[in-house]
């Protein structure tokens, strides 16, 4: 009798389970607790002074130029990113960079939404449906990339995200507008949204994923071979210097930091896709741009930083297609199979959700009241060079500009007693520079090792190039007196 009563109440408790996770509010609540710990993430590193100029910093400078009618930064850094356009007015409502932080944390949180209605719209297991939700919030290029700072390659991936959804649903204009949006946020996503397109309409027969398909292509041919080429003296600057067909496939693994990426990148989703590996040609699209044509900028064939974010939803993609085609892995078993996988390189590899349970994610330098204060010290429109750190927090500016690690050579009259000095160079003629000599900072934040960022201060000091301003602890303005040559 018990025995039953037992069975029976099990059996009520599953249909209760599965009443709630059909309900459409759920997957809301899901998408919205990520959105919130990300946000946490992103402002709580950049209020300690934890994000950097050559990213947030330059990002933020663009969109506040932009929300002032400015298109001086239209095209800069080799990057045409013309979503940031359409974005910027959001700074009519609080200009500040960890409002595009919030911004970024938003989009690709609640892009998983997309995500779960197409799993389910292709009538996956609910619990399937979540399990691959909770793959892409957690996926190790989503954390790497909201970690590290605001990229609009994040708004891609996210639009991306919602075009797959709206094009699978038969929503025309929603899918047009976010398709936009998507090719729009950085020169390189039409490629990957062409054999996006390509592999669905192999997949569905869908026509519509063909004019798609072609517009990329236009696209992509307007970019490179006509606007880039124009605006560009030396070319595009994140290709190979021995030119687009110079590569082979056997670079996809030459290394052995590629073939870790490929490795974590295919485990993260337990291997699904490869028993149809045709449906991963837009994520092998993907890696080859950055171990092929972009062989050369090693840095971007890690799984750290936010090179792999676009690898979200073309992951996604694949996995829901291939448990589409394979009905066998449509079940409970494989949902907490994915789960599993998720979990294991979450704690494996260390990802930045685990910060947020650190001690050191929360403890706050101690510099960061001295730089705050020292800021508000600043000459309300004077041009400025600043610390990698420092930089987002006064990037709002006229003339602006990144402290540049270098080095001087000098046959006489050395400021350092040796020959060869640590330096700084700048662009433009600021007529300040901001800095921090803490000891908490490390090349990660001064761009320096910071026995060399310390020397290069004191070497322009002593030769002249620079004269103490004001000084709040370690925290120094200085006038700059002569260009630094």
């Amino acid at each position: 009798m018990s025995y039953y009563l037992f069975i029976n109440n099990e059996e009520r408790m599953v249909k209760k389970i599965n009443i709630l996770l059909h309900k459409p509010i759920v997957p809301v609540i899901f998408s919205f607790i990520f959105f919130v710990l990300y946000t946490i993430l992103g402002v709580v590193r950049h209020n300690h002074y934890g994000s950097y100029g050559a990213d947030l910093g330059f990002i933020d400078e663009v969109f506040w130029r932009y929300s002032q009618f400015d298109y001086s930064k239209l095209l800069g850094g080799n990057h045409l990113e013309f979503t940031s356009l359409f974005l910027a007015p959001i700074y009519w409502i609080w200009a500040d960079p960890r409002l595009l932080i919030i911004l970024q944390a938003f989009l690709i949180s609640f892009s998983g939404i997309a995500v779960f209605l197409l799993a389910k719209r292709r009538k996956l297991n609910i619990y399937l449906c979540y399990s691959i939700l909770f793959s892409y919030l957690t996926f190790y290029g989503v954390q790497s990339a909201l970690w590290f700072d605001v990229h609009t390659s994040v708004f891609a991936a996210s639009f991306l995200t919602w075009f797959l959804y709206f094009l699978d649903n038969n929503n025309k204009k929603a899918s047009i507008v976010v398709f936009f949006l998507a090719i729009f946020s950085k020169e390189n996503m039409a490629a990957y949204v062409f054999l996006l397109c390509i592999t669905y309409f192999i997949a569905t027969r869908k026509k519509s994923a063909l004019v798609f398909a072609g517009i990329c292509v236009a696209y992509a041919y307007l970019l490179f071979y006509i606007i880039f080429p124009a605006t560009l003296p030396t070319g595009y600057g994140y290709s190979s210097n021995q030119g687009l067909l110079s590569g082979n496939p056997l670079q996809m693994i030459d290394t052995q930091i590629k073939q870790r990426t490929l490795f974590y990148t295919f485990a993260w989703v337990g291997f699904v896709p490869l028993t149809a590996p045709w449906l991963l040609i837009p994520a092998l699209g993907n890696l080859a741009s950055y171990f092929i044509l972009g062989r050369e900028y090693v840095a971007a064939h890690e799984i750290y930083m936010h090179y792999r974010v676009d690898l979200a939803p073309l992951l996604a993609f694949a996995t829901i297609f291939t448990i589409v085609k394979y009905r066998r892995l449509n079940s409970k078993y494989i949902a907490i199979y994915l789960l599993v996988c998720s979990l294991f390189f979450q704690y494996s590899l260390h990802l930045p959700l685990s910060y947020l349970s650190k001690t050191w994610f929360w403890t706050r330098p101690s510099g960061v009241n001295a730089i705050n204060k020292l800021i508000e010290e600043l000459p309300e429109n004077a041009s400025l060079a600043a610390q990698n750190n420092i930089y987002p927090h006064v990037s709002q500016r006229d003339e602006i500009s990144l402290l540049w690690p270098d080095t001087r050579f000098f046959k006489d009259n050395s400021p350092c007693d040796k020959s060869l000095c640590p330096w700084f160079r700048w662009e433009g003629s600021p007529e300040y520079i901001i800095v921090d000599l803490s000891p908490e900072w490390d090349i990660r934040h001064l761009l320096h090792q910071n026995s060399e960022y310390k020397q290069a201060v004191e070497s322009m000091e002593k030769y002249g190039v620079i004269k103490k301003y004001k000084q709040e602890q370690t925290a120094i303005i200085y006038k700059v007196m002569t260009k630094a040559k």
